[in-house]
């Protein structure tokens, strides 16, 4: 079910960019922002390939998927600008626990909430920057951009070199290989099979250390 998701996908963003070049490029960009699973993993190499056949030049391939990012993360963060920090802080309150059964199972607690909220205040643009060449949240990432009311400027120069600096590379492979382009495909899957590797790892070690590992305090004898 999942592999026919994504090959429709793939086929979809394939249609668009050949169909429309340059703007369709910033449109796939624009939808893969607001929508993660859209394979971004293809749609560079694949714009890389178009400008290894002439279609457009691999300065048109960077800034239309700039502009689609840019789109798209401007979408997420005035989404977390209007939500603002308390709102969102009500939100986790509400919905931050997942009950199953008797179960309660806090997915994301107040607490780490403001920790988060704190370190993102203090660092939000490097945050911004690294999460763009992450598979899955580059997109989201906007959106506690703008519940911590970072600066519109910041935010959009992060937003494009972040930006730039995972489509140039992707870009450059496709039209470098030419015909043979789909060869990135298999890197890019290595590169985000260990991206959620390590995101499943830090989340067993997340709920290990908070709730199997954490030591039991013993009753004060009275």
């Amino acid at each position: 079910m999942l592999a026919d998701f994504v090959d429709t996908l793939t086929t979809w963003v394939q249609y668009v960019v050949t169909s429309l070049g340059a703007p369709g490029i910033t449109l796939v960009a624009l939808f893969e922002n607001l929508f993660p699973p859209t394979p971004s993993e293809f749609l560079y190499p694949l714009a890389g390939k178009m400008a290894f056949d002439g279609a457009v030049t691999l300065p048109m391939v960077v800034i239309a998927g700039v502009l689609g990012s840019l789109m798209g993360s401007g979408v997420y963060y005035t989404l977390g600008y209007q939500l603002g920090a308390d709102r969102a802080r009500e939100a986790i309150i509400r919905y931050g626990t997942l009950h199953i059964w008797r179960f309660r199972i806090p997915l994301f607690t107040v607490e780490a909430y403001d920790k988060a909220l704190a370190l993102f205040e203090k660092h939000g643009g490097k945050i911004v920057f690294f999460a763009r060449i992450l598979p899955l949240v580059h997109g989201v990432v906007s959106i506690p951009a703008g519940v911590t009311r970072m600066k519109p400027l910041p935010f959009v120069i992060y937003t494009v070199l972040g930006s730039t600096a995972w489509i140039v590379p992707l870009a450059i492979l496709g039209y470098w290989l030419g015909s043979q382009w789909q060869q990135v495909l298999a890197i890019m899957d290595t590169y985000e099979t260990l991206c959620y590797i390590a995101l499943a790892l830090f989340i067993v070690y997340f709920i290990a250390n908070k709730y199997l590992l954490k030591p039991k305090v013993e009753a004060t004898p009275k």
